[in-house]
């Protein structure tokens, strides 16, 4: 599944899971392909909770592993995050950053001294697209994933009781063999996998137990959403590459996607 995740980005790669308290990150500037040949990888006996990324970099060179994902704080709160986040300068003003990417931002909120729902506080001081998971060395046997206009898709598996998750549920299907079975025309569903697309603006809290959560948030209004970004010329398409809805400028000799980062030209429309 980790070499499948491939397809999603060839930067860089990393994988984070808890032991005996303490947080473990793996990851590095080369593709997941390579990183499992690594004996981090290969000496790896499977944990309760893990979470993978593979990454295509739209900001921040892969050279400096800072940028690279998964990102963790030295409280040991760690985290995947699939999108992009416009306002990541304004969270941090002039506090010094670890890194480089857009993504350090929802660590910063998590990691806020501020009381209260901090994945509420994601969402009212975030501008942008995001769809990350997030574990913590507090908290080890508990998983959280949130989604705001990226894609997260998730199996669950009552035979062996394990929750895979990701960005696209071909990645999941291909290395399980997960079919879907019919008899008469009838759908009989996939066997014992259980398929599940999170909704828009949720958080799903999972702990030992099982669903912890399932929370509906409401967004700060979106960076495409104040009237200054709208020109008469602009268009919202559908993104060829993460296929999430974007904005478009005809006039533009370079547009990018606000979702995935791809740029995004007129031939790409095509097929």
């Amino acid at each position: 599944m980790f070499n499948l995740l491939e397809s999603r980005g060839r930067d860089a790669s990393g994988y984070a899971f808890i032991k005996e308290g303490n947080l473990i990150v793996h990851k590095d500037g080369i593709r997941s392909s390579e990183l499992v040949k690594t004996d981090g990888w290969t000496k790896l006996s499977l944990p309760k909770v893990m979470i993978f990324h593979t990454r295509m970099k739209t900001q921040g060179s892969e050279k400096n592993n800072a940028n690279n994902h998964p990102l963790f704080t030295k409280n040991g709160l760690c985290i995947v995050h699939n999108g992009m986040i416009h306002n990541d300068d304004e969270i941090f003003g002039k506090q010094q950053r670890d890194a480089e990417v857009d993504s350090e931002a929802i660590l910063a909120v998590l990691s806020s001294k501020t009381k209260g729902d901090k994945i509420k506080l994601v969402f009212d001081k975030l501008e942008g697209s995001f769809a990350f998971a997030l574990i913590d060395k507090n908290n080890p046997e508990k998983l959280v994933l949130v989604k705001k206009d990226n894609p997260l898709e998730l199996y669950y598996n009552d035979d062996d009781d394990i929750l895979y998750f990701c960005s696209e549920a071909d990645i999941i299907r291909e290395p399980l063999g997960i079919h879907k079975n019919s008899k008469r025309g009838f759908n009989l569903g996939e066997g014992s996998f259980h398929h599940y697309t999170m909704e828009n603006n949720y958080a799903l809290t999972v702990n030992h137990e099982g669903v912890e959560s399932y929370k509906r948030y409401y967004p700060r209004k979106d960076y495409f959403g104040y009237p200054e970004y709208y020109h008469k010329d602009e268009l919202m398409i559908e993104c060829p590459f993460c296929l999430e809805m974007t904005m478009y400028h005809d006039g533009k000799l370079y547009n990018r996607c606000g979702n995935c980062g791809q740029p995004i030209n007129e031939e790409d429309f095509y097929v």
